[in-house]
């Protein structure tokens, strides 16, 4: 096999199907699929493969990624993809949603006049495709190439070559942007000559309800007013508006406004957010935020905590409830961390911006 192929599928040989569930036959053959040109997460490039030992003109491929459920590709109108004569085939998997933060890719070759059924968000697929299928590939690809310890956490540095939210902005995961020491987190947004690059992490595990608690080591008030550091949960799927919890520190492009926030989505619903002001001079902060299934509290604390389940050291700044109609039930979402600029405005003094978070901590509610 060429050197360029990433993965190559267990050549399938089908027993013959009589007139089962699916009233189909399909013959024995010897033959495989392979991916020669498989884009890395978060990339918008085609899908491109390869068949070997069987009729370019005789069959059809069918691609499908798992984004929280496994989805037909290109498109449900146009499902199938051809095998060009010298047995190559491209297909864009990027063709709306979240596709570029797929997980798994899966193409299977099926006989012309043969079609398996369209892949619309569900958990498994279909065992059409396996019935139907001559050969088949699939690969998992990890959702971040970068992965940190902090705080006893793994958490993906985001990366992104083209403009992605929020902001939208470029996100880099290297060193200058995103590292850990002694100090903590260190999050920066940097100019490298050619674009503003900001940070993003996000927790590898999903929590559910209880305390997520972030301390800042740094005095965030004074922060260019287009910079906005955001401590918050997200799931990538839509429901409960994507179960997102913020806080928020920002102006928001808007000099001499208040430079803070609690948030809970959507923020435009009346009562869903909270503005108050953090006071300059605190190099340390505690922020947090306590998930139950019938409220949130959030707060913001002087200092540090010194221990599990313990207060942060000092006075408190503000502290809110809510209890409304928007609080989410837990799904897939992460803790996530970043620091980006809003509406893509670099920061008016040109100076770059850089933010150490020392701890992360969650607390699970009291049984």
């Amino acid at each position: 096999m060429r050197a360029t192929m990433v993965a190559m599928a267990a050549v399938l040989c089908l027993l013959t199907i009589g007139c089962g569930q699916y009233g189909v036959q399909v013959p024995t053959v010897s033959g495989s699929v392979v991916f020669t040109s498989s884009p890395a997460y978060g990339s918008t490039a085609e899908l491109r493969g390869e068949v070997d030992g069987l009729a370019p003109d005789a069959y059809s491929i069918y691609v499908c990624i798992y984004v929280y459920g496994w989805w037909t590709k290109p498109t449900w109108d146009e499902p199938a993809t051809a095998i060009q004569p010298d047995g190559t085939w491209t297909c864009d998997i990027t063709t709306g949603g979240a596709d570029e933060t797929a997980t798994r890719i899966a193409a299977y070759v099926v006989p012309k006049g043969l079609t398996p059924p369209l892949m619309t968000g569900e958990a498994a697929m279909a065992p059409a495709y396996a019935h139907m299928a001559v050969a088949s590939v699939e690969v998992t690809r990890p959702p971040y190439l970068r992965v940190i310890d902090f705080s006893g956490y793994q958490w993906g540095v985001k990366a992104s070559a083209e403009r992605v939210g929020p902001g939208p902005n470029f996100f880099s995961d290297s060193e200058e942007n995103v590292w850990t020491d002694a100090e903590g987190l260190h999050l920066m947004i940097t100019d490298n000559g050619a674009v503003w690059q900001c940070a993003e992490v996000v927790c590898t595990q999903s929590l559910g309800y209880g305390r997520y608690s972030f301390t800042i080591g740094t005095d965030v008030s004074q922060m260019n007013e287009w910079a906005v550091l955001g401590l918050f949960t997200w799931d990538d799927a839509e429901e409960a508006n994507h179960r997102e919890i913020d806080i928020e520190c920002s102006r928001w492009g808007i000099q001499g406004d208040q430079n803070a926030q609690f948030v809970v989505q959507p923020f435009d619903t009346p009562g869903n957010r909270y503005r108050f002001d953090l006071p300059t001079g605190l190099v340390t902060t505690t922020h947090s935020f306590d998930w139950r299934s019938d409220g949130i509290s959030f707060a913001s604390i002087e200092g540090q905590p010194v221990g599990v389940g313990s207060a942060a050291t000092g006075d408190t700044i503000e502290q809110w409830s809510y209890a409304g109609e928007d609080v989410p039930p837990p799904g897939n979402e992460n803790p996530r961390i970043n620091l980006w600029l809003y509406e893509s405005t670099p920061p008016n003094d040109g100076q770059e911006i850089e933010v150490v978070v020392k701890q992360f901590r969650f607390e699970p509610p009291d049984e």
